[in-house]
């Protein structure tokens, strides 16, 4: 029992860091609206109008249930308990494949700024994420059905969340050779149900694969200059300028010292986080709009980073408390022309809220009339 006690601690500091979000409306998010009209919309005409690309059915079906039951309480509520259950499943796994000094690794996940910033919105990321490490622990349970079909609701969430449910799954298949048809039947049922949750937003594209596509803007903002300087600057900000070179710094040396070695570890465990996260950042490089598309690949890289440094804790001692600061506080070195429609940038080194405040500060606004136009904080916020 006391081998557990951490566990328990962490997963009870979650929910004090969380819960007080639950009570500031529904999220910052402009999308999060377009999901609870789409829920409206569908009750009122039975005509379903997926809220963005590609369809988010399930999630879309879930907030419009719990929003009639409990308004944005019950349905911030709900996204938190996911966001503790990703906590969950990350420990067991860790715990399972003897992963060392993996609470710190829990707790660097736990305050990782866009994960704290999502753990109580009425948001997909962290539902997504949720249902697949729901997945992950029926696998090891070795209860292959309800295993697949929380992998297809997470897909239903959130597409993209696929890539992780399936790169788990041929894992699982290579490292268990006496469970390889069990496996196998938890995809099939996983690819299955993906598919039907999929009918809708397909019969409103008139069967076409128009629901796929999704809208990034024009031309004039995706030159290969624009596209890989997205990519790269976003990545940075990410995990803070600190931190990611502390990661990336720490994890070059380990790599060429070991001859990534220590990938093979653990029944492969870090082999499959390296890969799947790569996998992430070049569906990314597709698309590198919004940050929060990285958050799939936090507990992916924290795994790879932890098995890198091993039974030295510092550096993620280290991480864990840059990533506390980069909640609040952030240097940066970028700020665009245009928020979210940039050409160019002007660079220089700037001490700005975190994305935790800032995401906070949007949030109430948001609150204040429940509408997206009602937001009048559209970036850093002058005076730091």
């Amino acid at each position: 029992m006391l081998k557990r006690e951490p566990d328990r601690i962490l997963l009870a500091a979650a929910v004090l860091l969380y819960f007080p979000f639950v009570f500031m409306g529904y999220g910052s998010d402009v999308d999060t609206y377009g999901v609870l009209q789409t829920g409206r919309h569908f009750a009122q005409t039975w005509d379903y109008v997926p809220s963005r690309g590609p369809g988010f059915f399930v999630f879309e079906t879930i907030m419009f249930i719990l929003d009639q039951i409990g308004g944005s309480f019950l349905t911030n509520l709900a996204v938190m308990v996911m966001a503790v259950i990703v906590l969950y499943g990350f420990m067991r796994l860790c715990r399972e494949y003897a992963v060392p000094n993996y609470h710190w690794l829990c707790a660097a996940l736990m305050i990782h700024p866009f994960f704290w910033a999502n753990a109580a919105c009425t948001m997909d990321y962290l539902m997504a994420l949720g249902f697949v490490f729901i997945g992950m622990i029926q696998i090891r349970r070795k209860h292959y059905f309800t295993a697949g079909a929380a992998f297809a609701l997470g897909a239903g969430t959130r597409l993209t969340i696929a890539l992780l449910a399936g790169c788990f799954l041929l894992w699982q298949f290579s490292i268990e050779p006496a469970c390889r048809k069990k496996i196998v039947q938890a995809g099939l049922v996983f690819g299955l149900f993906t598919v039907i949750f999929y009918l809708p937003p397909a019969h409103f594209s008139q069967w076409t694969t128009r629901f796929l596509v999704a809208t990034v803007g024009g031309v004039e903002y995706w030159s290969p200059l624009l596209r890989f300087g997205r990519w790269g600057y976003k990545n940075l900000m990410f995990w803070s300028i600190p931190g990611f070179l502390l990661i990336f710094g720490i994890f070059i040396t380990r790599s060429v010292k070991t001859r990534f070695r220590f990938l093979l570890k653990y029944q492969g465990l870090p082999a499959f986080a390296l890969t799947t996260a790569l996998l992430y950042e070049l569906f990314y490089l597709g698309i590198p709009t919004e940050p929060s598309y990285l958050i799939p690949t936090i507990p992916l890289v924290l795994i790879a980073f932890g098995v890198s440094v091993e039974h030295v804790s510092c550096p993620i001692k280290t991480l864990t408390g840059i990533l506390l600061v980069s909640a609040f506080f952030n240097l940066n070195i970028a700020q665009p022309d245009l928020l979210n429609r940039a050409t160019s940038a002007r660079y220089g080194l700037w001490l700005e809220p975190g994305h935790l405040v800032q995401l906070t500060v949007e949030r109430l606004n948001y609150q204040t009339c429940n509408r997206p136009a009602c937001n009048v904080s559209h970036g850093p916020i002058p005076g730091l």
